[in-house]
């Protein structure tokens, strides 16, 4: 599985987002598998590196678990795929 052209952007962000709440890995982890995320802690932990790719939805789940971990902190949030653009070129994104 390849990178789309929005999962480098959406890590980034997402990394930063961490950053500023001072959230770990593992307590994202959690939470992400609490709600239904399906990927390990390990390849969490490799994808935040850059080093594995993840599908679309597992990537909107830690979205959704870090932006509801620091939901009462102020600072940057983490993008959805969707707030990023499609990723697909077949695809024509919406204005």
């Amino acid at each position: 599985m390849g990178f789309d052209n929005s999962e480098p952007e959406q890590r980034r962000r997402l990394q930063a987002a961490l950053a500023a709440a001072q959230v770990s890995t593992g307590d994202l982890w959690l939470y992400y598998f609490g709600i239904g995320g399906s990927v390990g802690e390990y390849e969490v932990e490799a994808y935040l590196q850059g080093l594995l790719s993840l599908p679309e939805l597992q990537r909107d789940l830690l979205v959704m678990a870090a932006n509801e971990l620091f939901n009462n902190q102020a600072g940057p949030r983490a993008p959805y795929s969707d707030e990023l653009g499609s990723g697909d070129p077949s695809r024509p994104e919406e204005s």
